[in-house]
C-alpha cells in the first residue's frame, strides 16, 4: 500500500513537471512570435514615414520650381513694361523714326542714334522700283513724314479681284505719309497699315502701301505721331 502511494506521488510529480515544461515552451514561442511581429510593424512604419518624407520633398521641390518660374515671368513682364514706357517717352519727343528696307521687306523702328529698336516684316507693292504714277503698284522710295494716323477698323477696299469690298483690308490703323514733295500730285495715298493677309508678309502683294501684321502696326503706332520721319530705301 505504501509503495502504491509513493508511485502515485512520483507519477503526479512527473505530470506536473511535464505540464510546466510545455507551458514554458508555449510562452517562449508566443514571446518569440510577438517579437517578430513587432519588428515587422516597425519596419513597415519606417517605410511609410520614408515614403511620406520623399513625397513631401518632391512637392516642395515642385513648388520651388513653380515659384521661380512665376518670378522669372513676372520680371520679364515688368521689364517689357518698363521698355514700353521708355520708348513711349522718347517717341513723345520725336526721337524715333521709321526706316523701311524694301530689299529685305523689313520695317525698322530707329532711335535718334540710328540704333535699331524694333523690327517688323512687311508686304510691299506688287511691282518693284520707284513709284511714278497712281496705280503702278509700286512702293515709293525717299524721305517722308507722317501726316495722319487714322483708325481704319471700319475701312474696306476692293482689290479688283472679283471678291468685292474686303473688310479689314487696312487693319486697325493707317499711318499716312505725306508724299507731295516726291509725287508732285501724280500719286498719293501711301501709308503704313495693317492687313487681312498676314500670310503675305515678305512678298510683293500690295498696291504700293507698306503692310504690317495687325499686331505690329498697333505696336508701331505707339511710337509714331504726326511729324515722324519715315525713310524708304531699296
Amino acid at each position: 500500500m505504501k509503495r502504491l502511494y509513493q508511485f502515485i506521488l512520483v507519477v503526479t510529480a512527473l505530470l506536473l513537471f511535464v505540464t510546466g515544461l510545455t507551458a514554458g515552451c508555449r510562452n517562449e514561442v508566443n514571446v518569440s512570435g510577438q517579437g517578430s511581429k513587432t519588428e515587422t510593424n516597425v519596419k513597415t512604419a519606417n517605410k511609410i514615414d520614408d515614403d511620406k518624407a520623399a513625397a513631401e520633398k518632391k512637392i516642395q521641390e515642385e513648388e520651388r520650381i513653380k515659384a521661380e518660374a512665376e518670378k522669372a515671368k513676372k520680371e520679364t513682364l515688368e521689364n517689357a513694361e518698363r521698355e514700353k514706357v521708355q520708348i513711349k517717352q522718347k517717341a513723345g519727343n520725336l526721337q524715333y523714326y521709321v526706316f523701311v528696307k524694301k530689299s529685305t521687306f523689313t520695317v525698322y523702328l530707329m532711335d535718334e542714334k540710328a540704333n535699331v529698336v524694333k523690327t517688323y516684316d512687311c508686304t510691299l507693292g506688287k511691282n518693284p522700283g520707284q513709284k511714278e504714277k497712281r496705280g503702278d503698284m509700286k512702293t515709293p522710295t525717299g524721305t517722308f513724314y507722317v501726316d495722319e494716323i487714322d483708325d481704319a477698323r471700319s475701312w474696306t477696299h476692293d482689290f479688283g479681284d472679283g471678291k468685292g469690298e474686303i473688310k479689314g483690308a487696312y487693319g486697325p490703323w493707317f499711318i499716312s505719309l505725306n508724299t507731295d514733295a516726291q509725287s508732285r500730285g501724280a500719286w498719293g495715298g501711301i501709308g503704313i497699315h495693317g492687313t487681312h493677309k498676314p500670310e503675305a508678309m515678305g512678298t510683293r502683294d500690295s498696291e504700293g502701301c507698306i503692310r504690317l501684321r495687325n499686331e505690329n502696326v498697333v505696336d508701331l503706332k505707339q511710337y509714331v505721331r504726326v511729324g515722324t520721319k519715315v525713310i524708304i530705301e531699296e
